[in-house]
């Protein structure tokens, strides 16, 4: 499937509306009246089972109700699914107004038959008004994109990715293209449209391997995609379609958080505060610098590097840049992230103090972490500090009750955990090993059993201390044992709690591995951290925590006053040789 087959389908869409005009009419086509395409026909982006979006427009004092029906029913007849409206043209104008999803449909009006000039009005009029009342309109949109993307999910990320409306699919494509309309910001157009013939490909395939229309994509559906795309496996089916949708999400959170910063610009502009950033087109916008850290500064809601910044002399640099951006929740800017990844030089092995609490920084961020985390990874900055990233880069989850993938699930549990922290008497462990515990996923092993190497070998180069490291890598190993024997197991049993405390040894690995359960199953979903289940780890986890404090007070008994550990004072009290 290719563009061209889309526009072959457009053609011959075309080629039937305008028979059906044609024969619609009683006499001379008549003047003021158009038939019009909208959406993705619009667009000449029809998949094998698209229906056809078609708007008859006609002059204010133009009849058209039995021209209508004479268009319509021949297309029905013809087994066509039709989208059709009969608007005037100030109707067109009125339902844009109100409603900005019309709105962005006719941004793509194509005329498909009858008189031409009144698709031209359409269309100059609309793309008019929708430039004067960007502005205005945009909050509306923008609450929209977000509504869908809490209801339907990430493209890249959920099990069930939708094409169309998932966060980073066709719809946001759209979207985009029409923000670039309003003259207020600009999108890499290259880019943009190189993930957007990806996804219409990929639709395309998907209409014939199901025979109907649809944008879902199923798990048994990757592989038959794979045929279809020239792909070797299901697998590669889900990392193509993932890896596009992630760019595409990348470039959404990034021309909104643009768009925000160009409302804030115009407020101060109007206020006469800032009128070195006027936004009409063609004028020059000379950039305000707020310093944050060495090297680094703030313009227009980006973090981005200063006169002064030497990134060929500070390798912590890349890091203090993320962890800047993430804690202030603004954007690390692409362009400053991928010089910064091609110019720092590595950070020692093993990391220094001050390397490793800017990563623990830059975890306990919270929700700022997210779109850092992603801009890191876009650019290859992600590389140069966790090489081991890539084994579980949109590696899909086994078990349907996950809703992410396992990379950005590991970021998720990261956000959980930062709000966990002054649970725990080490949050630089629990973070570092929220961001582990399944870095073992992606091979045949158990993924507990072959991420504690793989923690422990992370956290040597990180710079832990012996003890610390150990520690992670026990976390790592045991992070589904709370999980799996509060919920499998009778707690009342001795022996299920010999079973925990014998691999928790003490009461803070048990503390921190209890919140790590916790960080695990928010992120994980809605089911995974239920009142029920929450409610049997507690109880778990007070019942070994009961457990290894008698068991340290019997250790304390056998080697202080019990007899053969220590000595003691003629008066009988423990002493100290």
């Amino acid at each position: 499937m290719t563009a061209g087959d889309r526009q072959r389908r457009a053609d011959a869409a075309d080629a039937l509306c305008s028979a059906a005009f044609a024969d619609a009419r009683t006499g001379p086509d008549p003047r003021g009246v158009a038939l019009v395409a909208v959406g993705g026909y619009g667009r000449r982006e029809l998949a094998p089972h698209s229906d056809l979006d078609l708007v008859l427009v006609h002059a204010r004092d133009v009849d058209v109700s039995e021209l209508a029906a004479r268009v319509w029913y021949p297309l029905w007849d013809a087994g066509v699914d039709l989208d059709h409206a009969v608007r005037a043209l100030p109707e067109v104008a009125a339902a844009a107004g109100a409603d900005v999803r019309v709105a962005l449909g006719l941004l793509d009006a194509r005329h498909v038959a009858g008189d031409p000039t009144v698709t031209l009005r359409l269309r100059t009029d609309l793309l008019a008004e929708w430039r004067r009342g960007a502005r205005d309109r945009l909050p509306a949109l923008h609450a929209l994109v977000a509504s869908r993307g809490r209801r339907v999910g990430e493209l890249a990320h959920v099990a069930v990715p939708d094409l169309k409306e998932s966060t980073g699919g066709l719809r946001d494509a759209t979207v985009l293209k029409a923000l670039v309309a309003t003259w207020l910001v600009d999108v890499p157009h290259t880019d943009l449209e190189r993930c957007r013939r990806r996804l219409l490909d990929v639709r395309d395939v998907l209409h014939e391997v199901a025979g109907r229309s649809t944008d879902r994509v199923g798990p048994e559906l990757w592989g038959d995609l794979a045929a279809g795309l020239g792909l070797a496996d299901g697998a590669a089916a889900q990392r193509h379609v993932r890896e596009t949708g992630r760019r595409v999400t990348h470039l959404s959170r990034l021309t909104w958080r643009r768009v925000a910063s160009v409302s804030v610009t115009d407020r101060l502009t109007t206020r006469g505060r800032s009128a070195t950033l006027a936004r009409s087109p063609g004028r020059e916008r000379r950039p305000v610098l707020d310093p944050v850290a060495p090297g680094l500064a703030v313009s227009a809601g980006e973090v981005v590097l200063d006169a002064a910044a030497q990134p060929a002399a500070e390798p912590l640099l890349l890091l203090r840049a993320a962890a800047e951006a993430a804690e202030r929740d603004l954007v690390l800017a692409p362009a400053t992230a991928a010089r910064l990844a091609r110019e720092c030089p590595d950070v020692a092995e093993p990391w220094a103090s001050d390397g490793r609490n800017l990563l623990v920084r830059l975890l306990a961020s919270g929700p700022g972490l997210l779109a850092v985390w992603e801009t890191l990874d876009e650019t290859g900055a992600l590389a140069r500090l966790l090489p081991e990233w890539e084994r579980v880069r949109l590696l899909p989850h086994a078990s349907s009750v996950h809703r992410y993938t396992v990379d950005r699930h590991l970021v998720e549990t990261c956000v959980e955990a930062s709000r966990l922290t002054r649970r725990v008497g080490r949050p630089d462990v629990l973070l570092v090993t929220a961001l582990l515990h399944d870095i073992g996923k992606g091979g045949d092993l158990d993924h507990c059993v072959a991420g504690e190497p793989l923690a422990v070998a992370i956290s040597e180069r990180l710079g832990f201390a012996v003890r610390d490291i150990e520690l992670i890598g026990r976390l790592v190993r045991h992070h589904l044992l709370l999980a799996e024997v509060a919920t499998t197991r009778d707690l009342r049993d001795s022996d299920t709690l010999e079973h925990v405390a014998e691999r928790v040894v003490d009461v803070d690995t048990l503390t921190l591995l209890a919140v790590l359960t916790e960080a695990d199953a928010r992120a994980t979903s809605a089911r995974a951290w239920s009142a029920w289940r929450a409610g049997l780890v507690a109880d778990l986890t007070r019942r070994v925590r009961a457990e290894l404090s008698a068991d340290a007070v019997r250790s304390r008994r056998r080697h202080g006053d019990g007899g053969g550990g220590g000595c003691t004072t003629e008066a009988g009290r423990p002493g100290y040789p």
